[in-house]
């Protein structure tokens, strides 16, 4: 399948692909998960036609952690070179936008998430989907011990000043099959992680310092059948949560379940569902 549109060389080695016409002053950047790069994710085509009928364009960058770079790099890095592409696109040569909004799927909800608490000033609002949490996902692949083991032994190489150590074999065996440092192993593993915004077990307290401090709309699409949740974490239960956490003012009333929804929302209604959120947010901010 192909398809239209611009690539943007946004910074030295660094690229993001616009859907729509260049001419669109409102933006909206989708930003992959764990594995991903440019057209990996299903939905993010009918993503890019539909709001083009509200004048909004679509672009979907690509970055350092894209594909498997990302166990070597962090949300750090991420924010870092998304706010590049943000700084490029309000420029003249990006085409002068005057809106933009970061849509987040998987852990690219963590780098929206991240960005927001870091960054909000730069862009008028978030859209996190499948915001899920890699270290209850990744902790299910192995047997407790073995997770405590692999664990204990990436802590101590971050504490002992050697973060940026790739891990041996056994470590990507875990991580799908992705080389990875110590301290991004850390931060997507450990309670507190850098990474670890969405588990289930994160109490009210710390949610309030991440949730209740994001100071820009946002709306949270959560897929009902996400395969990457563990069966035992209650989906509804858990956006309640992140609701009573966050700002009333900024917590979209189009957020919820995705009915029917995987991980990548590959079920063509549950894409018009999302579709739908989408749009209701936009409007219910009048971005």
């Amino acid at each position: 399948m192909s398809f239209s549109g611009v690539l943007h060389n946004y910074a030295p080695r660094k690229v993001a692909f616009e859907f729509n016409s260049t001419s669109y002053k409102k933006v909206v950047i989708f930003i992959g998960g764990l594995g991903d790069g440019l057209l990996t994710v299903p939905y993010v085509p009918k993503l890019a036609e539909e709001l083009g009928q509200l004048g909004w364009s679509v672009i979907q960058i690509q970055f350092t952690s894209s594909f498997k770079g990302w166990g070597l790099t962090s949300l750090d890095q991420d924010a870092s070179e998304i706010k590049e592409l943000v700084d490029y696109l309000k420029s003249t040569k990006g085409g002068s936008r005057e809106r933009i909004v970061l849509f987040g799927h998987s852990t690219g909800s963590q780098d929206t998430m991240h960005y927001l608490l870091k960054h909000s000033d730069t862009i008028d609002a978030g859209v996190l989907q499948a915001s899920v949490s890699d270290r209850e996902y990744f902790s299910q692949s192995v047997d407790k011990e073995t997770w405590a083991r692999l664990n204990a032994t990436a802590k101590e190489l971050v504490e002992s000043g050697k973060k940026d150590e790739i891990l041996p074999l056994e470590y990507a065996k875990v991580m799908s099959e992705t080389p990875v440092t110590a301290y991004r192993w850390c931060s997507l593993a450990l309670p507190g992680g850098d990474d670890d915004y969405f588990s289930s077990d994160i109490p009210d307290e710390t949610l309030k310092t991440t949730f209740g401090r994001i100071k820009k709309p946002f709306l949270v699409a959560y897929s009902e059948q996400d395969q990457i949740v563990p069966a035992y974490v209650d989906k509804k239960k858990l956006l309640e949560r992140w609701q009573a956490c966050s700002g009333a003012k900024f917590w979209s009333k189009n957020s919820g379940l995705v009915n029917g929804a995987n991980h990548q929302i590959e079920q063509a209604k549950s894409q018009d569902q999302l579709l739908s959120m989408v749009r209701g947010f936009l409007i219910e901010f009048e971005l």
